[in-house]
């Protein structure tokens, strides 16, 4: 018996999945971060990006990837207080973290400055001014290499402002699926999951209102895809059998509930 409930739970978008589709675009992107960060200079990187795109899902890969070659200090959620910033990048290489902001920063930078390491934060387009600021001082000193994840609007602005233009950074940047990636990552999910049937029923012409709707966000595809699945499972439980297998009318219903079209 198909159970599209199970499909549905494929499609479970979490950040800390540790979920990797290597689209072309992810692919670039990881292949020149992974560059960067092994130059010599510990120049300030920015990942941007559309929100939903696979930003978080990236600096996970990196640091599981890279992890074993230097110490890596993941911020899932930005800080808004520096000295508390400073108290975790040294609690992270089991330093005592006690005094004032100035000698949390001097021994903060003898103690990164002297080893490899990856600083990762994301949402970083949340960060205050001063946060900001706070980085782009720490980055000064040459001692931290520091990854900031952004949204490609904000981020574009952050990058425009004349303490960041004029400073040494790189900026790579996320792109969203191509029609055949969308293609290849639901079959995929799909027939790795021993849901050859399932991933049958995604016709051509569905995959291509899939592609439509979601316009190639990696996010909203696994959101349209867990709705549409639910759907088709509670149709099936009621007897609506019209309804009761992916099609047109079922997608058309999950896009509606996640806003993506109009009524």
């Amino acid at each position: 018996m198909l159970d599209y409930t199970a499909a549905a739970r494929l499609f479970v978008d979490r950040a800390d999945s540790g979920e990797y589709f290597d689209s072309s675009s992810a692919e670039r992107s990881r292949t020149i971060l992974r560059s960067l960060i092994e130059e010599p200079e510990r120049k300030l990187l920015f990942l941007l990006g559309e929100p939903g795109v696979g930003k978080s899902h990236m600096l996970e890969t990196i640091g599981k990837e890279m992890g074993t070659e230097r110490k890596i200090v993941h911020l899932r959620e930005p800080f808004f207080d520096p000295k508390a910033f400073l108290v975790r990048l040294l609690e992270e290489v089991g330093e005592r973290s006690e005094g004032e902001l100035d000698r949390l920063k001097a021994l903060a930078v003898e103690r990164y400055g002297s080893r490899e390491h990856l600083v990762m934060i994301d949402e970083a387009q949340l960060l205050s001014e001063s946060s900001l600021e706070f980085l782009r001082i720490l980055a000064d000193t040459k001692a931290f290499r520091l990854l900031l994840s952004m949204h490609r609007k904000e981020g574009e602005e952050i990058l425009a402002k004349p303490h960041f233009r004029t400073r040494s950074h790189r900026v790579v940047e996320i792109g969203t699926l191509r029609p055949e990636e969308v293609e290849r990552y639901l079959r995929g999910t799909l027939k790795r999951a021993g849901m050859e049937e399932i991933s049958q029923m995604v016709t051509p012409k569905l995959l291509k209102r899939i592609s439509r709707y979601s316009e190639g966000n990696f996010r909203t595809l696994k959101r349209m895809m867990q709705s549409m699945f639910e759907l088709v499972q509670y149709a099936k439980e009621n007897g609506r059998e019209g309804l009761s297998r992916p099609c047109d009318c079922v997608l058309d219903m999950a896009a509606i509930e996640l806003e993506l079209i109009d009524a």
